[in-house]
C-alpha cells in the first residue's frame, strides 16, 4: 500500500512538472529561445531569437537577421538601440524599440516586392509615429521583452525539466526495486 501511494504521488510528480515543461517551452519562443511543443508561428516564418546577451533579432525563414539591436532600416530614422516588444498578427509585424537617446519608437512590416528563396514575400521596416501605434496597436498579438522575466522562464523551463526528469527516475528506480 506504501508503494502504491508513492508511485502515485511521484507519478502526479512526473505530470506535474511535465506540464510545467510544455508550458514554460512555448512560452519561451516569445522570447527567442528554442521551442519543441510551440503551435504559434508568426507571420513570413519570422522567428523571435534572443542571445546569451539578451539582445533580441527577429530572423527570417532562412535563419538571418530580419532586424535586432544595432538595425537603421532604409525607411526608418534611427538605429536600434534595445527591443521592448514586438506584436505580430496574421499579415504584420510590429516592434517596439529605443534609439541611441532612448526614444521610444515603432517600426511596422512591409512587404518589399521580392520574395524569399522558400516563396513567402521579403520584408522590411519603416518608421510609424505614436498615433498609427495607437490605432493599429490591438490588432498585434503583442510580447514584451523582459530580461527578467525571459531569465525567469528559462528557470523555470529548465527547473521542471529536471523534476520530471528526477520524478520519473525514482518512478523506475521504485518498480524494480524488490
Amino acid at each position: 500500500m506504501k508503494k502504491l501511494a508513492g508511485l502515485l504521488l511521484l507519478g502526479a510528480s512526473f505530470i506535474l512538472c511535465t506540464l510545467l515543461y510544455i508550458r514554460y517551452d512555448s512560452k519561451g519562443y516569445d522570447y527567442g529561445f528554442d521551442c519543441i511543443f510551440c503551435k504559434e508561428r508568426m507571420p513570413y516564418g519570422l522567428k523571435p531569437q534572443m542571445d546569451r546577451y539578451y539582445s533580441f533579432y527577429l530572423l527570417d525563414e532562412d535563419g538571418f537577421e530580419l532586424t535586432g539591436r544595432g538595425f537603421r532600416h532604409r525607411q526608418s530614422s534611427f538605429k536600434i538601440k534595445n527591443f521592448l516588444g514586438y506584436g505580430y498578427n496574421d499579415s504584420s509585424v510590429l516592434t517596439k524599440c529605443t534609439d541611441s537617446l532612448n526614444n521610444i519608437k515603432y517600426l511596422v512590416s512591409y512587404e518589399t516586392g521580392y520574395k524569399s528563396n522558400k516563396g513567402n514575400p521579403a520584408i522590411s521596416f519603416k518608421d510609424i509615429n505614436d498615433i498609427e501605434y495607437n490605432q493599429i496597436k490591438d490588432s498585434y498579438h503583442w510580447i514584451e521583452i523582459n530580461k527578467d522575466r525571459a531569465g525567469k522562464v528559462i528557470l523555470y523551463r529548465t527547473l521542471s525539466f529536471i523534476g520530471a526528469m528526477f520524478s520519473l527516475l525514482l518512478i523506475i528506480r521504485s518498480l524494480f526495486k524488490r
